[in-house]
């Protein structure tokens, strides 16, 4: 269970993402209320509002109808893919949830787990307080590179705890069967053997999933990334507050 548990959460990480997308954040990112803004040194440099005005610096563009449907178009897909970021974590955790209950239910001693499930409820909302202040969507600058490195320590030091922690349940779990002598060695490795192939059966279809999705996301900031630059063509003022880099 500790080795697919890792498993199904790494798979799906935000980390496995971003190690494969081709694309860097270069400024930081605010969506709130419909409203995309970028920041620069911790204060915000360029806003666009739910009417797609957008105001650099507080002071409003004067633009065109042209300007503003590209302005507009832009401003919708970032508001609609950025977000889904926090849903590539959020799956992740989804999928070490589905392994447990899984296990547990197997056991019949969803107590003995509740200790790993808390343990794995608290990395899902950690992912998700990396995306999220006080319900602000942000999306920070180098956001890849810092995931890369400063997530992945406090990734695997989670895990360790997970693992630890899932070690001891299984353990809890089995004793409370083998006191009771609801099983024997030979049923026990058949209920072991069952239960690997139901949990990797449904870790591979879960991860096969969540790989397509990710790979649909990488595409549309990709996307995403192939418009802005368009975008400062039609809008020339918008060039130094850029948001992404392929």
């Amino acid at each position: 269970m500790k080795s697919i548990l890792i498993g199904g959460l790494l798979l799906s990480s935000t980390a496995v993402f971003a190690q494969n997308c081709p694309v860097d954040v270069t400024n930081e990112i605010h969506i709130n209320n419909g409203e995309v803004s970028v920041y620069q040194s911790g204060q915000p440099k360029v806003m666009i509002d739910e009417d797609n005005n957008v105001f650099i610096n507080g002071k409003q563009l004067d633009l065109n109808v042209m300007q503003r449907q590209a302005l507009e178009a832009y401003s919708s897909g970032v508001k609609e893919y950025l977000p889904k970021m926090a849903d590539i974590a959020s799956d992740g955790v989804s999928i070490a949830t589905d392994v447990l209950d899984e296990v547990s239910s197997s056991f019949d001693s969803k107590e003995s787990f509740a200790n790993v499930e808390a343990l794995i409820d608290e990395y899902g909302q950690k992912a998700q307080d990396k995306f999220y202040k006080d319900d602000e969507f942000v999306m920070p600058a180098d956001m890849f590179a810092d995931v890369d490195e400063s997530w992945k320590t406090e990734f695997d030091e989670a895990m360790k705890h997970v693992s630890v922690e899932s070690i001891s349940s299984l353990f809890a779990a089995l004793s409370e069967e083998m006191k009771d002598g609801e099983i024997n060695f030979t049923e026990l490795q058949t209920k072991f053997s069952d239960l690997k192939q139901r949990i990797e059966e449904r870790v591979k279809a879960r991860t096969g999933e969540m790989a397509v999705k990710a790979d649909d996301l990488c595409n549309s900031i990709k996307g995403l990334a192939q418009e802005e630059q368009e975008l400062h063509k039609a809008i020339p003022e918008l060039k130094d507050y850029q948001m992404f880099e392929i």
